[in-house]
Parts: C-alpha cells; structure tokens; sequence
C-alpha cells in the first residue's frame, strides 16, 4: 500500500489525529504506568479491609450484611493537588471540586505528552469534556460550617459547576478555542471526543483536549449489591463472561489532544492514532426503560461511524467495547455490534473484544476517553492487551456465530500488510450511543543526513512503535515535513524549568531516567520537544551533551549541570575582545547556517576566504566576535549594551551601525598592524591604576585597566619584573604573549593614519546603546563620529574595568563574551557579583569545542532568564511530563457531633520575621470575625485582626504587612466578600476602590483605622 489513501478510505471524514494522551486511573498515576499494567495484565481491584471501612466510617452492620462487597477501585492523591503550578490560591484549590482539579491537571497533562506548550501554539485550542457527580460540594463543602460562613454561592460554584468545568480549564492553561461541557453519562468522554473531532473539521479549533472525570467519594467504602442493579456481586468486573455479573465503580479519568492529521503531519508531531470516522445518537423510547441499553440505537450509532469513516469492518480487527459487565447488557451490545460488523459475512470471529473496565472498573463519565486511549496505546505499540476476568464466554452472546471472540491473553496485533484498525464503543444511561473508528498513526519515515543547525532545527525520529507497518494512515498523502537535520553525533542543548528546586531536580532525573531507559534516542528531536514544547519555569537545569548515553551522564552530573533561578528581564552585556590565538569557529561555521553567514559576510566585505578570515591572527577576533553576536541575536538575545576591549570596540560599533562592515574591517586591520609595529613587552600587574602608576618606571605605560585591580603594562621586561611596593613587597605581574602597543611606539604618523582611515569611512551615530572602552561609560555620537577619538584607541589605555563597573550598575546582568577564549569573561567575573551569574564565554582557544561551548553559553543564558527563540523545525517526541507537587488542597465536612462556632476575632501569634500566622481555614472555624468587642473593652491591633481574615479568604497562612491582597491570589470577587468581613469584623465599610488603592495589609489595617477614627469623630 502506498502513502496515499487507501482504497476503502477516499470518502471518509478528514482524519483527526490523537497527538497527546493523558490519564490517571486506578493504578496508574500515569500513561506510561497505565500501559504497563495493561500489558502486564494486572487489576487495580483493591480488597478493603474491615477496619479500614470501619474508619472510612461504614456502620458494622452495613459490613456483616452478606451483600456488601468490600471492593474498591481507588484512585490515590485525591485531596492532592498542584495549586501553585495553575495559579490557584490554596483556598481556590480547596474550593474546587477535585474533578475539576484532576481534569485541569489531564489537559496540561495531554499537551505535554503531545510537546506543545498552549502559549506558542498560533491556533486556537478547544476544550470539551464532563465530569461525575458534585458530591464534594455537598458533602463536603457546605457540611463545612465555618468555610460557608465566610464563602459566597459564587466563589463556590466557580469551582464546582458543571458549567465551568471547562471554561476553568480553558482559563488557567489560556486556551481560546471553544470550551464546551459535555454530559451524556457513562458516554460522557467519548461523545466529547467526538465533539472536539467535528469541531476540529469544521474549523472552529485548530487542537481540541478531549476527555471526562469521575471521582467517586468517598471511593474506600465498598457497598451493598442488590439483585438486578448494575453492580457486581462478587466485585470483580467480568465482560463477556459467563459469570458476569455487573461493574464496579472506580476513579479516574483521560483526555486526549486532537489535531487535523494533515496538521499533525505538517508540525512534526507524534501521531498515535487517527480517528476516522465517528457518531453519536439516543435510542429515544426504543426501549425497555430509560436505563436500559437499546439494539437499535447502538447499531445505529456503529453503523453511522464506519460509514463515516469510509471503511469496510472487516478491517476492524479490535473493539474496545462499553462492556456492562452484565449478562443482559453485554449481549445487547454484541448483538449491536454483530449485526453491523457481520452484515453479510460467513467468516466467524476475526474481531478481537476487549473492555478495560475489566483492569480499572467502570469510570463512569471518564470510561469512553480511557477505553480510546487504551485502544491508541494498542495501534502504535502493536499489541492488544487482555480482557481480565474472562474464562467461559457468556452462551447469551453467541461469539461463536459472531465476528468476535474475546482476547483474554496479551496478543501481537498483526495485520499484514494492511493498517491496524479498531473501533472504540461506549454507551451512557439515557441511551446516547458513541461509536469512534480508529488507525494506527502514520510511521514517521527516516530522515536523510544533512548538514543543518545544531541549535535550531533538531530532527530525528523518535523509537518506532513494537509492530511497525509499513503503511501511512489513512488521509496522510504524503510523508512528514522533513526540516534541515544534524550530522550524528552533534552536542544538542537540553533545558527543564520547573516552579521549585525541587521539581526542577525532579524533572531532570526524570528525563535522565527516561532517555536510559530509551537506549539511543535521537537527541536532536528531545532537545526541540523540551524548548518547543514546555512552558518556562524560574526553576531551570540545562546541560549540553552528545547523543543518549552522553545526556544521561550529564543530566545525573552536578558539575556539568548548569543550574540556576531565572531573573526577570536579565541585562545581556556581550563583550568583544581584540586578538585571537589561532583558527576559530570552524565548528560554527559548518554547523550554524546564521554563523557562517556572519562570517561569509566578513569575508566577502574583506575579499577573503571564510576560513582563512578565522585563522587571521588580526581579523578572526573581529570576524567571530561578529558572528557569534549575530548568531545569538538569530536566538533572540538582545543585549542592554556592548564592550569591546581595544580593537574589539569596533565589533560592538558595527553591530550598533557607526560603521559598515567592510569598513570595519579595513579599520580593524590597519589598527593591528599599526600595534603590531609599536608593539612592546606586556605584562599584567595587579595593582590599582592610581596606585600603579606612581610606581611605574618612566619607561613603562598603563595600557589597560582591565579591573580595580588588574592593569596591562607595557614596558622594559627588566624592570617591570622586579615592580615593587615602596614597602619593598614585591607587586605579582605576569608576561603576555598577546600584542600591546606601546604608547611611546606610536607616532603622529601613525595616529593621522588612523584618523585619515577612520574619516573615509564616515562613522555614524550608534543605533544601539554601548560602552566606549576609552571612557568606561557609554558612548555618544559626537565620539562615534569623531576620527580623533578611533585613533586615540591606539595610545590611550583600555577603560575595560570601568566599563564593566558601568555596565553592573543597571541591574542583574549577564556578561557573554563573543570570540575566541575566557579572557574578558575573566575579567569580568572579578567584579560580578558573587550571588549572581558567572559571566559567560562562547568560543573556546580550541576549535574543537566550539559547539559544546557555544551551546553551553546559550543554555547559561536561559537558565538564568534570558528568553531564547530558535529557527526552525523538529519532531515532537513523548517525554516525562511536569513533576507535580501536590499537596492538601481539601475541605472536611463537620463532625456530625460539631456544635457550630461562629466567627470570632482572634489574634494570631506573630512569627519573628514579621509574618502573621494562623491555623488553618480548611478545617474547622477560620480565625476571623469582630474586633469591636464590648463597650471599654481593649481593641486588638487592627492588622492583627485583619490577616486571619485575608487567610480565611484566601488560605494562605502565613500574611506579611507588605503582602498585596491581589498578588498573593485576591480576587474582585474575593474582595467583595472582603468588604463584607471588614465590615462585620471592625463596623466599617469599605468601598471596592480603597480596597484597590491600599492592597497590602498594612495599608488596609491604616485604611480601616482612619475610617473607623472618622466614625467615631463623627459620633
């Protein structure tokens, strides 16, 4: 079969690819442990022991009575959650329902898996899911007395409602396309799933999340099977067989990233399955009750999917069914699926039937979405996991007459040459029938090798899946995009931020894990899906490597881990020396398109070889300097200024305009040969200038000042070698190869050279700010433009040391030297501050580590906060998703013997550092309430009283005086129920707008006692 349609697929719907999958079940807290399991085979049932159901608060009678099933399928963490990472206030968080939290957390979850960060994505992302039943809000939230005392309907619903479930998700992850609930019961997920394709085809998205939760409360507390209900009665979920019996609820839930699959092919990404058709319906009355499955209905709804897909079913060789578990209503779906998948057909049982509510019990409005995700997981692995619980089938279903038999064993899912192909059911309560026909994803062809960017544009492909086809999925015309790709074997720069140490630290071993455990991956395609594809955290790591093995040891190495916490808004200060050892950027300039043609612009403005002008001892400085600052402004650097050192000035002049290049570099080699000719022994001395200077023999002059304490000297060998304090102590200098000329070498004849040189090229006025080196502050126009002062480049001394001094001064700054070697890096480290970052090199002496060092530079940068973008494109490859920090986020309802106690004002302690402390606001009575107490009575300190009420609202425990109510999580809606604590507790009102003007507690607390003062005033 070729890459083009396949033959009974040319008038299916456009095909819609599953880019992304995310899930946390019974058992698996996650995709890749969900896949485990089911290949594995194991059941997440989870027996429950008689004191633990006497804990969780199940009468003892309850558990003597020979009906009760003592069974769970339990999601773990329930009361945990991530607040911080989505922007929620630990109030706001436990205000929610966890469903809501547990979806939130699926959909950045999905988009992860799919390496697509929402905030660079151009298109609009869609949001359609449901969730189970609001039993948190009752049981929970408004069993809470002292919670509701202090919580409006409104702050509440927001969290809870159905009808914002996902508009929250849609808010907190900033998505802009449609955000549409869905609830059809038990088919609740899947019908959103086939809400989110259509909306993809008719354009009114360009990516979908796609999902449902259910989380049953409490989850630990078995119950009481009656004969007839819909729940097993010996706890064990049986589809299809003969001892069947019903489900069992469980907790849990999925969501899936949908895109066009034209798209998905277009953008490089991981397509795990392609939705080729897909239908929903009602039975309507054509039934035996409301509850009940309908034949008709479901055969219907399969019927108008595979014809939407366009396909024949005798290609479907898997169905993940709906499965009640139940005699009746697992032969009313077969029957359903039989009379579609075997209309017309003598062959018998060439359909593998599963349901992996066989592994996880039912998950009610989460069930469809998890059934499709293991069916995805099935089509790219190649292998269809067993249906538990299976030994005899049920003799209702008649699978021996049927297209079915039902794969109780782990099998290889082997279809020739032709594509996998499967079928997802699920059918809800009410009768709305959803039926989804799925393929396998495209393979992604190999890739040719070239020559491309090491940098900005990583290619590769990621591991193929265990039983690859040769075939394309259907609607796919053509192979994926194939953008420029790396030779093997280049160093790729890999980054992770996360919103502590903690979870940075975690992330990084959890890639360092991954990529062991992935043997060889190509780097290229992990290093593009970890900038493309993440958002960007303060806390970040990043290391360069060379291939898998490589990564991993430097991900698990501290000393080749660069960590760090990212400022906001860091200054870059790109540094620009004057000489070069020897032959540079030869790694660059093969590997770096926007290096060598900074370089080949040099060379053709010089009328010279691009690799001779490396190794040019008088212009490869320029030239690389040059290069790598126009390579890292192709990254999005832009730097608050510029220094050059000598001759290096003229680098940072041509980049800010004041001269062309080919007069640059004109100007730059006559300047190196004239030093050369008034060259003299150099040396560095440290000493303070001020105080070297007087110690300086008349033969010996100051040349630079490269540090408060480092200056180069040029003079006789003999005597600057034996420099000594007037004490006698002996000053350290150190012999430089490099060239200085001396001031008493260069003549008139050769400053009017100079002059004469620099007026032919017209110098302009800078168009971008930087740092004169003969004056230590910033240049002006009148210098820029004045020959004169180009010439006295070469006699007077190098300001360096002030430069880097003026240059501090403007806030947390990065130094990054562009060229060959550390030398000005060093220099500038020796004023930097020791608690901000080490200043940076981009070349090294050696060529041969131009790209480590290059990449590191550029990695050092975005670690400490510099924004980074890189050219190009990549392939999006699953890697492990953000390491969530989960914690306590949860209401308890009152114990039924609580006596109420309403709100009271009571002063917190006060901590050492200023911070007020109070106990906790999610169980029990808040902190808060009046502070007028009886007449004469000694009125607490005003902030004192005010800060429990800001942690009642807000659930933050720790308040400091200077504490913004709105930057730490307030609200205008939790500022209106403000305004009514304030007034309740201290009898003032105060308008919405004074809570605007005076946010910080102690300005609220002055607000209060002036217009409680004026009150009184008034009396």
């Amino acid at each position: 079969m070729s890459d083009d349609l396949t033959d009974d697929q040319t008038d299916g719907a456009e095909p819609i690819a599953v880019i992304g999958m995310a899930c946390r079940v019974p058992g698996a807290p996650d995709l890749a442990r969900f896949w485990d399991n089911l290949v594995a085979g194991r059941s997440a049932r989870t027996e429950l022991s008689r004191e633990r159901l006497l804990r969780a608060g199940v009468p003892a009678e309850q558990l003597d009575d020979p009906d009760f099933v003592p069974v769970g399928y339990l999601l773990d963490d329930v009361e945990d959650f991530d607040a911080g990472l989505f922007g929620l206030t630990p109030r706001e968080a436990a205000l929610a329902d966890p469903q809501h939290r547990l979806f939130l957390e699926l959909c950045h979850s999905a988009l992860e898996h799919a390496g697509w960060d929402p905030a660079r994505f151009p298109g609009d992302i869609g949001v359609y899911g449901g969730r189970g039943m609001e039993t948190y809000r009752w049981q929970h939230i408004h069993a809470n007395r002292a919670i509701m005392a202090v919580t409006d309907h409104t702050t509440i619903g927001n969290g809870n409602h159905a009808d914002t479930f996902t508009t929250l998700a849609s808010y907190h992850l900033n998505l802009r396309g449609p955000s549409v609930g869905v609830y059809t019961a038990c088919s609740t997920s899947l019908v959103a799933v086939h809400t989110a394709a259509e909306a993809l085809r008719a354009g009114e998205c360009d990516m979908a999340l796609a999902g449902g939760v259910s989380i049953e409360l409490p989850g630990d507390r078995g119950y009481l099977h009656r004969e007839g209900a819909a729940d097993s009665a010996d706890g064990h979920c049986r589809p299809f067989d003969a001892a069947a019996s019903g489900v069992v609820a469980g907790s849990g839930g999925g969501v899936v990233l949908l895109k066009r699959l034209a798209d998905a092919v277009d953008d490089g990404d991981q397509v795990y399955a392609v939705v080729l058709g897909n239908a929903v319906n009602n039975d309507g009355a054509a039934k035996v009750g409301f509850t009940a499955s309908g034949v008709a209905g479901q055969a219907a709804a399969v019927a108008n999917a595979l014809a939407t897909a366009g396909v024949d079913p005798r290609t479907v060789t898997y169905v993940e069914a709906s499965a009640t578990g139940s005699a009746l209503g697992d032969a009313i779906e077969v029957e359903a699926l039989t009379s579609v998948y075997g209309r017309g057909r003598a062959d018998r049982q060439w359909c593998a039937l599963g349901s992996v509510k066989s592994n996880i019990g039912h998950l009610s409005q989460g069930a469809g979405v998890v059934g499709l995700i293991k069916t995805a997981l099935a089509l790219h692995h190649g292998r269809i996991p067993a249906s538990l619980g299976y030994t005899a089938a049920n003799p209702a279903l008649n699978l021996h007459e049927s297209p079915f038999y039902v794969n109780a064993a782990l099998a290889t899912w082997d279809t020739g040459t032709a594509p996998r192909r499967a079928a997802v059911s699920s059918f809800g309560i009410g009768g709305t029938n959803a039926h989804v026909v799925l393929q396998q994803g495209p393979i992604r062809a190999p890739r040719p090798a070239a020559t491309g960017q090491a940098a900005s544009a990583p290619s590769g492909a990621p591991p193929a899946p265990e039983q690859p086809s040769p075939h394309a999925a259907a609607g796919s015309s053509a192979a994926p995009a194939t953008p420029a790709v790396l030779e093997p074997g280049m160093p790729q720069a890999l980054i992770v931020s996360a919103r502590s140490a903690a979870a940075r630290d975690a992330a990084v071993a959890r890639l360092a894990d991954h990529l062991a455990a992935a043997g060889d991956p190509d780097l290229s395609d992990v290093a593009f899906t970890l900038r493309a594809g993440r958002a960007e955290h303060p806390y970040r790591a990043a290391v360069v490597a060379t291939g898998g093995p490589d990564a991993v040891v430097a991900l698990r190495d501290p000393q080749r881990r660069q960590s760090g916490i990212a400022v906001a808004n860091p200054r870059v200060v790109l540094l620009f020396g004057d000489q070069a050892p020897g032959p540079v950027g030869l790694g660059l300039y093969d590997a770096e398109p926007k290096f060598a043609a900074a370089v080949d612009g040099c060379a053709t403005a010089a009328g010279r070889d691009a690799r001779e002008l490396l190794a040019d001892p008088l212009l490869a400085a320029f030239t690389a300097g040059y290069a790598t600052a126009r390579l890292c402004q192709s990254w999005g650097v832009r730097p608050a200024t510029m220094l050059g050192h000598g001759v290096g000035e003229y680098v940072a002049a041509t980049l800010a305009g004041v001269f062309d290049l080919a007069d640059a570099l004109r100007l730059v080699a006559l300047h190196g040969r004239l030093a050369r000719e008034a060259a003299g022994t150099a040396f560095t001395v440290s000493a303070a200038p001020d105080r070297l200077a007087a110690l300086l023999p008349p033969q010996a002059s100051i040349v630079a000042v490269d540090g408060p304490a480092t200056c180069v000297v040029t003079g006789p060998a003999e005597l600057l070698e034996r420099l000594t304090e007037p004490s006698g102590r002996k000053i350290a200098t150190r012999r430089l190869r490099t060239v200085h000329a001396s001031p008493s070498a260069v003549t008139e004849a050769m400053l009017a050279e100079l002059t004469t040189a620099v007026a032919a090229a017209r110098p302009a006025a800078p168009s971008s700010p930087y740092l004169s080196c003969r004056t230590g502050l910033p240049v002006t126009a009148d210098q820029t433009r004045d020959p004169a002062y180009w010439a006295g480049l070469l006699r007077e001394p190098v300001q360096f040391g002030p430069g880097v001094a003026t240059a501090l001064t403007g806030g947390a700054t990065v130094f990054l030297e562009c060229g060959p070697g550390r030398r000005l890096a060093g220099l500038a480290q020796m004023q930097a501050p020791k608690d901000g970052p080490a200043p940076l090199h981009s070349l090294p002496a050696d060529p041969a580590d131009d790209l480590p060092t290059c990449y590191a530079a550029a990695a050092a940068l975005w670690v400490h906060g510099v924004p980074l973008t890189f050219d190009g494109t990549g392939r999006r490859v699953p890697l492990p998703g953000y390491p969530y920090e989960r914690t306590r986020h949860w209401i308890d309802p009152d114990p039924p013997a609580a006596v109420p106690i309403p709100p009271a004002a009571t002063a917190p302690s006060t901590a050492g550092d200023g911070a007020a402390t109070s106990g906790t606001a999610l169980n029990g009575t808040p902190p808060t309430g009046s502070a007028t107490g009886a007449p004469g009575a000694t009125e607490p300190e005003v902030a004192a009283v005010l800060a429990p009420i800001w942690t009642s609202l807000l659930g933050i425990e720790r308040i400091r005086p200077d504490d913004d109510f709105f930057a730490i999580g307030g609200t205008s809606l939790t500022a209106v129920q403000l305004v009514a604590q304030v007034r309740a507790s201290f009898g003032v009102r105060l308008s919405m707008r004074l809570i605007f003007d005076a946010p910080t507690l102690d300005a609220m607390a002055r607000t209060i006692e002036q217009r409680r003062a004026a009150a009184k005033a008034k009396a």
